[in-house]
């Protein structure tokens, strides 16, 4: 019905009504005449109806056979509506342009997602699709998905499945990442299991050999812990290799201050605006040199991203010598290293207890102490063995 519509309007259509007469001949008139007639209703002294252009002009003989006096209530369609508009050729300049426009950009790529992931960055996924062509703006004929994805596999480490679903103007890429293999214990090389660093045992895990040390036993770096010598029953020793868990309580300094060391300040900044359309990227301003990022706002509806939007780039020039001579950048400086050094106990350690002092009102501010923690210490040691030919 829908369709029926639009060709009406496209052809134009006329809406009329008819006094006196006899309404029924007439319309058994126009049946034979071959004039479509649709709509049709009766208000009692007139009746109301629709018809083509071509259709009203052949309706004058029926309506003078049938003794109906017609009358054109209103002319509607797209004929009707250009003729009206015809002076104003800038509307249909612009309608046409605009067809054109909606046209040419639904054959390209507006969005580009990917699902699926956990581990791996969307931005890791984003850039290997981009070097092989999977871009905003890119023609939806030119990408082969089945292609593409058994590209994705090969570019992206980690990855068991890759697909790229087109649908329309957007691709969704949609992978999973593969599973590590677990770890096999190596038991046949010999091997030991030393101390990595000083510390108080506190927890021992032996999977394979004999451990050598009480929990509670104090040891120095290299110390012996797990020995691959395993002794049996009869009192012969076997060679194996060691496996285990060990574990430590040790210290960590956290002696940190900010010293009179020159620093490399900004010696240089440039921003530009980069507007962005469709995958084309239109620079209001030079290029800049070194390193920059950007950041982008892009046209949304909370749901789908449009490719329309600005880009803020923006880079800076750090080597000019220069030195802390502020009291609150130089407590910032010691504490942004206190933090860093926790972050990197917080990867492989457990943190038991803590004794640090913190001095950021002096002209050299500082922090004093040590952190106690536990992590493992354990590391294997191969036993070469010198075999003594007969």
């Amino acid at each position: 019905m829908l369709i029926v519509k639009l060709i009406r309007f496209f052809l134009g259509y006329v809406i009329f009504t008819g006094t006196g007469g006899f309404p029924e001949r007439f319309i058994n008139l126009c049946v034979k005449y071959k004039i479509p007639l649709w709509d049709l209703k009766n208000h009692g002294e007139y009746f109301e109806g629709k018809t083509t252009i071509r259709g009203y002009k052949h309706i004058r003989p029926a309506a003078f056979r049938a003794g109906v006096k017609l009358q054109i209530r209103e002319k509607c369609g797209l004929p009707f509506l250009t003729a009206k508009n015809k002076k104003r050729m800038g509307l249909f300049i612009g309608f046409a342009v605009c067809a054109a426009l909606i046209g040419i950009l639904s054959a390209h790529i507006w969005t580009v997602e990917v699902s699926g992931n956990v581990n791996i960055p969307s931005e890791t996924v984003l850039e290997a699709a981009e070097h092989l062509g999977i871009t905003v703006g890119a023609r939806r004929k030119s990408l082969d998905a089945k292609v593409l994805a058994d590209e994705l596999l090969y570019e992206i480490d980690g990855l068991s499945f890759a697909a790229v679903n087109i649908d329309a103007c957007k691709v969704v890429i949609e992978v999973r990442e593969s599973v590590a293999q677990p770890e096999i214990l190596d038991t046949e090389t010999p091997s030991n299991i030393i101390a990595d660093e000083a510390g108080i045992l506190t927890k021992v895990e032996v999977y394979s050999g004999t451990a050598v040390l009480p929990i509670g036993s104090a040891v120095l770096k290299n110390d012996l812990l797990i020995s691959g010598v395993v002794q049996n029953a009869d009192n012969s020793e076997t060679l194996k290799g060691a496996q285990g868990n060990v574990y430590a309580k040790v210290e960590r300094p956290m002696d940190f201050s900010c010293e009179n060391k020159a620093f490399f300040g900004c010696s240089a900044s440039r921003e530009r605006y980069i507007f962005e359309f469709f995958g084309l990227r239109i620079p209001l301003g030079r290029p800049i040199a070194g390193e920059s990022y950007a950041v982008r706002k892009y046209l949304s509806d909370g749901k789908t991203q449009l490719p329309v939007g600005i880009a803020r780039e923006y880079g800076a020039v750090f080597d000019a010598e220069t030195e802390l001579s502020d009291a609150g950048d130089r407590a910032r400086y010691t504490a942004k290293q206190l933090a860093c050094a926790y972050k990197s106990l917080w990867s492989d350690c457990v943190l038991l207890s803590e004794d640090i002092t913190f001095d950021f009102e002096n002209a050299e501010p500082a922090t004093r102490g040590t952190v106690t923690c536990e992590k493992e210490i354990g590391i294997n040691q191969e036993i070469f063995v010198e075999k003594i030919s007969d």
